[in-house]
C-alpha cells in the first residue's frame, strides 16, 4: 500500500501570499485600463512576471508533514498497447472483404489470431497514478506519497526509492530538492544533499556514543545534548543532561498518575486517572 503525507507551508508562504495579493490588485488596475498604450501593456507583462515569479516562490516553500496515512496502491497495470501490431489487425480485418475466398478468410483470421497472441504476450504496462491519489487525499490542500521503505535516497528492498525518505509527523518536504527529511537534530549537523539526512560533524565510533553538542564530540557516558530548536513543555522546566526537559521538581515516584501544574509549578495528583 502506498503511504500520503499531509503538509502545512502557512508559517513559510505567509508573507509571500500576501505579497501576491499585492501584485494581483496592482495586475487588475493594469488591466482595467480600457485602451491600453504600448507601455500599458509592456507594465502588464512585466507585473504578470512578477506573479508568475511570486508564485513559484510559494510553490517552492519548505512544508511541515501533519500527517501520514496509508492509501490505495499507487500503480494499476493496464493491457499493453502496441500501436503497429494494432495497426496490422485492423488492416488484416479490414481485408476480409467479400471478394475473398473462404480460403483466403481462413488464412486471414489466422494471422489475426497470430497477432493477437503477440499483443497479448506483451507485458502489461505500468500505470502510475500518483499525482491523481495526492489530489484526492489532499482535497485541495497539499498532500504527497511518500515511501515507507525509502531511507536516505534508498529503498530497503531494491526497489525504486522515492523522495529520500519516509515521511514523519514534524518532518519538512521540500519541493526543491522534492524530499522529505527529519529536523534539525543538533544546531552543528548539516544536511548531505544526496540522502537528505542529518550528518553530525565527527563521525560516530563504533559502540554505545552519545553526542555532546556543547564540544561536539562523541562521548561514552550518558549525555543527552538538547535537540536543536527544542521548546520546553512548560516555561519552568529546564534542560538536564540527564533526564532531558525536567520539572522543577521531582515527580513522585508511587502508584499514583500525576499531571505537572505550571501556576503552582507542583505536581497535581489524579483522581483515578481524571482530573
Amino acid at each position: 500500500m502506498a503511504h500520503y503525507a499531509f503538509l502545512n507551508n502557512d508559517a513559510t508562504t505567509g508573507t509571500l501570499r500576501e505579497e501576491l495579493m499585492i501584485l494581483s490588485n496592482e495586475m487588475g488596475n493594469l488591466t482595467s485600463i480600457e485602451e491600453p498604450t504600448e507601455e500599458d501593456t509592456a507594465a502588464i507583462e512585466a507585473k504578470q512576471a512578477e506573479i508568475d515569479a511570486k508564485q513559484q516562490e510559494i510553490d517552492n516553500a519548505l512544508c511541515v508533514v501533519t500527517g501520514v496515512i496509508t492509501g490505495v496502491i499507487e500503480t494499476y497495470e493496464k493491457s499493453a498497447s502496441d500501436e503497429t501490431l494494432e495497426q496490422e489487425i485492423k488492416d488484416l480485418e479490414d481485408s476480409r472483404t467479400a471478394d475473398k475466398t473462404r480460403e483466403e478468410v481462413t488464412a486471414i483470421e489466422a494471422e489475426i489470431q497470430v497477432k493477437l497472441e503477440e499483443l497479448h504476450a506483451l507485458p502489461p504496462d505500468v500505470i502510475d497514478n500518483t499525482v491523481y491519489w495526492e489530489g484526492y487525499y489532499g482535497k485541495g490542500g497539499l498532500c504527497k506519497r511518500t515511501s515507507y521503505n525509502t531511507i536516505g535516497g534508498v529503498h530497503q528492498n531494491g526497489g525504486t526509492s522515492f523522495r529520500k525518505n519516509y515521511a514523519g509527523v514534524g518532518y519538512t518536504y521540500d519541493p526543491v530538492r522534492d524530499a522529505f527529511y527529519a529536523p534539525q537534530p543538533f544546531e552543528s549537523w548539516t544536511l548531505n544533499e544526496e540522502s537528505c539526512l542529518w550528518e553530525c560533524p565527527v563521525e560516530r565510533p563504533e559502540g554505545e556514543y552519545w553526542w555532546k553538542e556543547d564540544t561536539q564530540e562523541w562521548v561514552d557516558y550518558l549525555y543527552l545534548s538538547q535537540p536543536y530548536n527544542s521548546e520546553p513543555p512548560y516555561p519552568s522546566w529546564s534542560w538536564s543532561t540527564e533526564t532531558g526537559w525536567t520539572a522543577p521538581e521531582e515527580k513522585p515516584d508511587d502508584e499514583n498518575s500525576y499531571l505537572w501544574d505550571e501556576c503552582s509549578l507542583t505536581w497535581k495528583k489524579l483522581d483515578n486517572g481524571n482530573d
